[in-house]
């Protein structure tokens, strides 16, 4: 989700000042807190993109991929695979740990549809688990790529003469 967005949709629900925008992405993403550096930029720009009172209503296209994770996947060598198998590790990791600080949250929208509850907090209750599901794809995206990874260097060790470093391995 982008800094510029997000912001956007907290000021069409009600304008604020930058630290107070803050405060309230806080309140309603949780575990996303952007700098109030990054919200200044962002409310400038939508000011001078004419964004401010169209942005619920237009088309929403797919997000490129830019994740820095699969961006090194994509561009890593040989040689890298031993610490990208660290870092997908270390990913899954993060992954598991945010999916357990959403818990049983993520899976709440069912119980919201009760005529007395308000569209913000079943509007919540979909991005907890929007991203409850994402998490679960990314995590096994990422274990599926360690297993690659870790063929391919399998591979490449049977090759005559082949060395890989270790992560935390010095060069020679």
């Amino acid at each position: 989700m982008s800094v510029k967005h997000a912001v956007l949709g907290l000021v069409i629900e009600r304008p604020g000042y930058g630290y107070e925008l803050v405060q309230r992405l806080g309140q309603r993403i949780e575990g996303w807190r952007p700098s109030e550096t990054a919200v200044y930029p962002a409310l400038r720009s939508l000011r001078t993109d004419g964004m401010l009172r169209a942005w619920v209503r237009a088309p929403t296209d797919l997000a490129p991929q830019r994740d820095p994770f699969w961006l090194k996947v994509a561009f890593a060598s040989d040689a890298d695979l031993p610490w990208l198998i660290e870092l997908a590790r270390e990913l899954e990791a993060a992954c598991l740990e945010r999916l357990a600080e959403l818990g049983d949250a993520a899976g709440t929208v069912d119980d919201l549809g009760g005529e007395d509850v308000a569209w913000r907090e079943i509007g919540q209750a979909w991005l907890r688990r929007t991203e409850g599901a994402q998490l679960a794809v990314r995590i096994e995206a990422v274990q599926e790529i360690r297993a690659a990874m870790k063929r391919a260097i399998q591979r490449h060790e049977r090759q005559p003469g082949a060395v890989l470093r270790r992560p935390h391995e010095p060069a020679p």
